[in-house]
């Protein structure tokens, strides 16, 4: 693994160990996870130019960049200096053509796999073949999104969560033809862009974070579907356990911490009575053929308001900047 790059953001003098020698990084789509990785991007002083189909939810974006840059500002993770010219950094175009000015590109689109497909065919179309074309997917298998390509071994999977401006993590996934110097690309300018990457040994579904998260979410609705608890109780549970520790820990680190064998014995007589349905739980079913999206339209597991809406959206954010300084705290007391 590489050294990990230095926490303090800001603008870097590595670009051309990225190879991005002007400095330019394609985008498409700008909806929640498009539009915080342009602003993680401009935040670290790299040029932005960011397709999407509808000039609203362009603009849109640019108001939520803005207001995300602010805040970094505000919260001293970069100086107003460094972000002051970022509209001149960003450009937001309906023309995948503009693309062909970018060495690496970034593609959030909607989970859709013949969309995705059709976005790679014109984009193939337009840009050299050595510019680096990376997927935000959340689920699909690089050696997926491969087949058929002029260029597969371009191609690869880079996985960023949300808010993208402060979050560490970036999973990075290889597939069957993906090249040596793409997986490098990748890993250097998430560095770049101060994440802690993890390169995937193998192209898996769901990668590693999806995998373990779904898994609990399959469990958590196994528990309200059979009466053990309601989702306040189960939400309450987990965040006082498992939430108590796996920001710093992770799964292992805490079964080293706590004493090994006691799992062993537990997982015996445990895994057996877990859920392991393979199909959607029917409470989320439920939830969603009411049309609930979360907090975005205010139904969801729980009822909101608008302000409790704002306020909760609020609390992740300030949560995310308080967990990332909290384990850094922490972090330097041990070494890894």
């Amino acid at each position: 693994m590489p050294k990990r790059a230095e926490q303090k953001f800001g603008p870097s003098t590595v670009l051309r160990a990225v190879s991005l020698s002007n400095g330019k990084v394609g985008l498409i789509g700008l909806g929640l996870m498009g539009r915080g990785i342009a602003a993680c991007l401009l935040s670290r002083g790299l040029a932005v130019i960011a397709y999407n189909r509808t000039a609203r939810r362009a603009n849109q974006a640019c108001r939520y960049i803005a207001e995300m840059l602010e805040e970094l500002v505000a919260r001293k993770v970069v100086r107003r200096s460094q972000v002051s010219d970022w509209g001149e950094r960003f450009r937001s175009t309906q023309s995948l053509g503009e693309l062909a000015e970018t060495q690496f590109i970034i593609e959030s689109v909607t989970e859709d796999l013949d969309l995705k497909r059709s976005i790679y065919d014109q984009v193939e179309a337009v840009v050299p073949a050595r510019t680096v074309i990376a997927s935000n997917t959340s689920s699909f298998p690089t050696t997926l999104l491969q087949q058929g390509r002029r260029h597969p071994a371009r191609f690869i999977v880079m996985h960023w969560s949300e808010p993208a401006t402060i979050t560490r993590y970036l999973e990075i996934v290889p597939g069957e033809k993906t090249a040596r110097r793409t997986v490098r690309l990748t890993e250097k300018l998430g560095l770049l862009c101060g994440k802690e990457p993890t390169v995937l040994k193998l192209d898996i579904r769901g990668f590693i974070s999806n995998r373990l998260m779904y898994a609990m979410m399959r469990e958590a609705c196994y528990l309200v579907e059979s009466g053990v608890a309601d989702v306040a109780a189960v939400d309450r549970s987990f965040r006082n356990d498992v939430g108590w520790w796996a920001t710093l820990a992770g799964p292992f680190r805490w079964m080293d911490l706590t004493g090994i064998p006691a799992y062993a014995a537990v997982m015996e007589g445990l895994f057996p009575e877990l859920a392991h349905s393979k199909s959607v739980p029917e409470l989320m079913k439920k939830v969603v053929g009411k049309g609930a999206k979360g907090t975005s339209n205010r139904k969801g597991f729980y009822r909101y308001t608008r302000a409790s809406a704002r306020e909760w959206e609020k609390a992740w954010v300030d949560f995310t900047f308080d967990v990332r300084r909290l384990v850094e705290k922490y972090e330097k007391q041990v070494r890894p």
